[in-house]
């Protein structure tokens, strides 16, 4: 165990992480005594997404931001095994996006490069929990539909074999990944930025600078709700990443004006992105069984769930008007004087 200040305790625990497997302890040794003593898994000290109610600044609520969801991180990456299901491999991702989307929320106060170097450093992560959460989904959805539709076919049954080998490539690489030095210096660096680097000058209040974020995002949004209706796939999925950005600043920013309509509003930006989500998912999923080719699926296998693929899409579209109508419903629930013109 290391002791002392953060100023201390942070570079020398990046230099023993070079070598070591290192990093800090997902759960307090309380919650880790506690969950031995009853024969059960240890809890995380923070789920979901950050809360920022007690910010008054920029600068303090990326600092909250930082250690909520680094800790959320942590905590969920030792899951990220095939043997543990899809769970783990999400609830990272999703942890990970959130994190990366507040660093392009906070551009404006962050100074220096550190910060782009870091970010750089998530990407990598990133792309190696993709490939798993790619085949994940694939074989938890669009494959076994397909099989399922088709009664039991087997040359789907053998692209979905193939599928399955696929998935345990990826699973391995993502294992030798998250115990890498590289993992180990994306965990140590986003803590020594967020303890460590000082606070930008001036350091603007917070709430103000969230409703620019959120009435930016929701105005973007809006254009493309207005032409839902006639957006191809490509168009489609611009928008399905334009609503996830505004969840991903909604969901954090939510304390700062409690209540139920921002309640009501998050809920409604979820079912939107969910359903934006599942014709992404299948647009994805034709992509991948194309990858199957000459590794033992066929053509017939793959043409197959291309098309059930491209079907789903078509599905999922009015499933995304409905909760979108949902969500223009709803409105914004944020304040500023600039409200009126939303």
């Amino acid at each position: 165990m290391l002791e002392g200040e953060p100023a201390s305790i942070l570079p020398l625990a990046a230099e023993l992480a070079e070598t070591l497997p290192l990093l800090p302890a997902p759960h307090s040794l309380d919650e880790t005594a506690l969950a031995l003593a009853e024969g059960r898994a240890p809890r995380p000290r923070r789920q979901g997404p950050a809360s920022l109610a007690g910010a008054a600044t920029t600068h303090a609520a990326l600092r909250a931001a930082l250690a909520h969801l680094l800790e959320v991180i942590l905590a969920e990456a030792p899951g990220c095994r095939l043997a543990a299901g899809p769970r783990g491999v999400h609830q990272t991702r999703v942890a990970l996006r959130r994190l990366r989307s507040l660093l392009r929320i906070f551009r404006p106060v962050l100074e220096g490069p550190a910060w782009r170097e870091w970010d750089a450093e998530l990407r990598n992560v990133a792309q190696a929990l993709g490939a798993a959460r790619d085949w994940d989904v694939f074989l938890t959805g669009i494959g076994p539909g397909t099989l399922a539709a088709l009664e039991g076919e087997p040359r789907v049954k053998r692209l979905l074999a193939a599928a399955g080998r696929e998935r345990e490539a990826a699973y391995a690489a993502l294992g030798q990944f998250l115990a890498s030095p590289g993992f180990r210096a994306a965990i140590l660096q986003g803590m020594r930025l967020g303890l460590l680097h000082p606070p930008p000058l001036p350091d603007p209040p917070l709430a103000p600078f969230a409703a620019g974020v959120l009435r930016k995002r929701w105005k973007r949004l809006k254009r493309a709700g207005a032409a839902m209706e006639e957006l191809d796939a490509t168009a489609l999925h611009e928008m399905r990443l334009d609503g996830k950005r505004l969840r991903y600043a909604a969901e954090p920013f939510a304390a700062l004006w409690p209540g139920r309509a921002a309640r009501r509003f998050t809920r409604r930006l979820a079912e939107l992105q969910e359903a934006l989500g599942l014709a992404n998912d299948a647009t994805v999923a034709g992509q991948l069984a194309r990858r199957l080719a000459g590794r033992g699926a066929g053509g017939f296998a793959i043409g197959t769930v291309t098309g059930f693929a491209a079907g789903r899409a078509e599905g999922s579209r009015v499933a995304a008007l409905a909760a979108w109508k949902g969500l223009r419903k709803a409105g914004p629930f944020w304040k500023s004087p600039e409200n009126h013109d939303l």
